[in-house]
């Protein structure tokens, strides 16, 4: 529980702290023109895509009421994290660690919007009294029934 709830903390202050890594980096690691190009595109979109990310996934009311993320979350949250940390370091394996930055924050996307929906639909059929689970359906029985038959003039 310790690492979760750091992660869901983490989230919010690795927005900040990696695009200024990423200018750390750059200014000791980096030596081309295009690693500033880059590193002026980058900082802002790793800012963006963490916001956008720690956003997501803690906008459930579970994780929201725990302070702390799930497991699947924390590991596609860290290999993000790693990716980026790892292009700071402007090295020869600064694309893939690009590659790993981009699937992770891909398939953060992806997780988080799933996991969102998934709450926001148990809760709806809880709310309005829906099946919990789909495939759930029991006959409603609302008394008795009166089957008037129409005349045939």
């Amino acid at each position: 529980m310790t690492v979760r709830r750091f992660f869901y903390r983490w989230q919010f202050v690795a927005a900040a702290v990696l695009p200024i890594w990423l200018l750390i980096g750059y200014a000791s690691f980096g030596t081309s023109v295009a690693g500033f190009l880059a590193v002026v595109l980058l900082a802002p979109l790793a800012l963006v895509v963490e916001l956008a990310l720690a956003l997501l996934l803690s906008a459930r009311t579970g994780v929201r009421r725990a302070k702390a993320l799930d497991w699947p979350a924390i590991g596609l949250l860290a290999a993000f994290q790693a990716g980026v940390i790892g292009i700071g370091f402007f090295g020869p394996a600064t694309a893939w660690f690009g590659v790993l930055a981009a699937a992770a924050a891909i398939a953060g996307f992806w997780l988080g919007g799933r996991l969102l929906v998934e709450d926001v639909r148990t809760r709806v059929r809880t709310t309005f009294g829906g099946p919990a689970v789909p495939g759930d359906r029991r006959p409603i029985d609302a008394g008795e029934y009166v089957v008037i038959k129409p005349s045939s003039h």
